[in-house]
């Protein structure tokens, strides 16, 4: 049988050895930043109530005051509201129509009167393309136009042709490129409100995550940053235990956040939305001068629609009216 085996004890790690500091007069100072944190909450605490303040007059005039403004507009001008509608539209297709038929004038050196009828002719008998959609083709307004446009880019030449319904739009201008800030404000927002991440997908988290959306797509940073500061100020994401760095920052958010918000208040001050829910007592005069305004719009647009009548009726003229018209004037002339 054998023997217990003989264990040899392990050896204590020698401790490690630290070299001298090169310079004997220094030493480790440690700062106390609770002052400096206390200083800084209490700073973070005032910009949040000012920028709460001017937060909730915001929210009162975009979800109340201008609904209200807006229902109580379609209940009491029905008629005015929807005349003025349709003569924006009249006015919109006929305007885009001679626009673009003068522009081709200008551009190729043809007749105005001939493109405006090359033009009705075409929407009265569209060609239909190879797929049987109805479509322009491409040499529908003669080689003129063609041999102008041959240097160009194929963007401009689409650009340039005849709008195919009343719906046309005009391009609008590409939105600016996010900066930096705002593209990582925006992709802290999108983690803590996006619908996967969880919680419970309220209407407030629903308006905000559309709200987001709007802000990127113009690449504002003041907006992204002002809808991150009131969902902090929601969630009490920061305390005073937080670190020096982060409460500056917060403070630099607040301060943009309320630029944001009193940006949007001196445009909304102007406007008749502006505390409509508040104001029930001077609803005659809104009234009175809703109705001015009405009114005053109406006659501009149809002043407006007026003249574009005279140009196409000018263009829509036969000759022999147009000789007509002509004699007429010499006559009245000679006649003085």
């Amino acid at each position: 049988m054998p023997g217990p085996t003989r264990t040899t004890p392990r050896r204590r790690a020698a401790p490690a050895r630290f070299d001298p500091w090169p310079d004997p007069g220094a030493a480790l100072v440690l700062i106390d930043d609770t002052p400096l944190k206390s200083a800084a909450w209490a700073e973070l605490h005032a910009a949040r109530k000012r920028q709460e303040k001017a937060a909730r007059d915001l929210h009162r005039h975009e979800q109340i005051d201008r609904p209200a403004y807006e229902e109580w507009l379609h209940r009491t001008f029905p008629t005015l509201l929807t005349r003025l509608r349709e003569l924006h539209h009249e006015v919109f297709t006929k305007a885009q129509r001679v626009r673009w038929v003068q522009e081709m004038a200008a551009l190729t050196g043809r007749s105005a009167r001939k493109l405006w009828r090359e033009l009705k002719d075409h929407e009265a008998n569209p060609a239909p393309d190879e797929s049987g959609a109805n479509t322009p083709p491409d040499d529908f307004f003669g080689d003129d136009a063609d041999d102008f446009f041959d240097d160009e880019e194929p963007s401009s030449r689409r650009s340039s042709r005849v709008p195919e319904d009343d719906d046309f739009e005009p391009r609008r201008p590409a939105a600016p490129r996010p900066s930096v800030e705002a593209r990582d404000v925006y992709r802290r927002l999108v983690q803590r409100l996006h619908p996967d991440r969880g919680g419970t997908w309220t209407a407030a988290r629903q308006r905000l995550w559309h709200e987001v959306q709007q802000a990127w797509a113009v690449g504002d940073v003041d907006w992204l940053t002002r809808l991150e500061v009131e969902w902090e100020a929601a969630h009490d994401v920061l305390h005073v235990a937080s670190p020096l760095s982060r409460l500056r920052a917060a403070i630099a958010e607040f301060q943009a956040a309320r630029r944001d918000t009193e940006r949007k208040l001196r445009a909304y001050r102007e406007s008749p939305p502006w505390r409509f829910t508040l104001t029930a007592k001077k609803r005659d005069q809104v009234h009175q001068r809703t109705e001015l305004n009405f009114r005053h719009d109406t006659a501009v647009m149809e002043r407006q629609l007026d003249h574009l009548d005279a140009l196409i009726a000018k263009w829509e003229q036969s000759p022999a009216d147009r000789r007509l018209a002509r004699a007429r004037h010499l006559d009245f002339r000679f006649g003085e």
